[in-house]
């Protein structure tokens, strides 16, 4: 095998310095696993002091986002604040919890107060992106609107494509020129009025239905991604890629709390999912 050298930046206290052993040593021990070598592969290590090297070779870990205010949008998950919290940390960034529990995206009707479509008006529109993180609850409860179609749009239904179409439409006249980001709901278990699977005796799966729609989980966020391609607006399908599911063995108490809430552990993993993909949208809006 071919070795490596390696050129390391090392920034030197007034006070001491370090030895290309011990670099070596750091680079292998490295919890940055995309950096870690074998010692045995390096052939030399070249130290340099800061002023020797060019401004624009230095490379930092900074989040796009630090300081950013950012808007959080959603249910129950959203409320308890594992993900909010963690992604707060990761990046620095303001962020401003609007998670209200057992709340719906759509409306029920004419009286409910406290869906996102309504709730999402109280959001001031200062915000530097806004994230949308909900549905569970839409499926999972008896009492929820009617799950209509596409083509109800913006209208006065009470259904939960036309809930969809006004909480989108409001955010994307609110905050033109800004990122506004949905993201899919994660998967549950049996915590709610309607699981979302049942896993029979036979190792057979039976998906749950709404008892109201007579729609299973899988409609409901396709519907949520339907919506959101017409708007344009960024989706981060956390259902289909965040790898949070109580439904797989020995995920249930690792990452929930429960079998819909989840625990700090798994506020930190949805938060380090989203990080990347985030900071992608940072650099397409600013």
């Amino acid at each position: 095998m071919k070795k490596l050298s390696f050129f390391l930046l090392a920034l030197y206290c007034a006070t001491g310095s370090l030895q290309a052993q011990d670099l070596a040593t750091i680079i292998h021990m490295s919890d940055m696993h995309k950096a870690a070598v074998n010692i045995n592969d390096i052939d030399s290590i070249t130290v340099a002091n800061a002023a020797d090297v060019a401004a624009d070779l230095f490379i930092t870990n900074e989040s796009k986002w630090k300081g950013k205010r950012i808007g959080f949008l959603g249910n129950s998950i959203t409320e308890f604040g594992e993900y909010v919290k963690a992604y707060q940390e990761l990046t620095g960034c303001n962020a401003m919890n609007y998670g209200v529990s057992a709340t719906h995206m759509a409306k029920i009707d004419a009286s409910t107060s406290n869906a996102f479509e309504t709730r999402n008006r109280s959001m001031p529109s200062t915000l530097d992106m806004v994230i949308v993180f909900g549905g569970t609850n839409d499926f999972g409860h008896s009492n929820t609107a009617d799950f209509g179609e596409f083509s109800d749009g913006a209208s006065n239904k009470y259904t939960f494509y036309a809930g969809l179409h006004r909480l989108f439409k409001g955010l994307w006249t609110r905050y033109r020129g800004k990122p506004v980001v949905i993201m899919t709901p994660i998967h549950h278990g049996t915590e709610i009025d309607t699981p979302e699977y049942k896993v029979n005796s036979d190792g057979t799966i039976t998906e749950g239905v709404n008892a109201k729609t007579g729609k299973t989980f899988r409609q409901y966020v396709n519907a949520i991604k339907e919506v959101a391609a017409y708007y344009s607006f960024i989706v981060l399908d956390a259902y289909s890629y965040s790898g949070l599911s109580p439904m797989a063995e020995g995920t249930s108490r690792y990452y929930f709390r429960d079998g819909l809430h989840l625990n700090d552990r798994g506020g930190e993993r949805l938060a380090r999912w989203m990080y990347p993909q985030l900071e992608l949208v940072y650099d397409m809006f600013y």
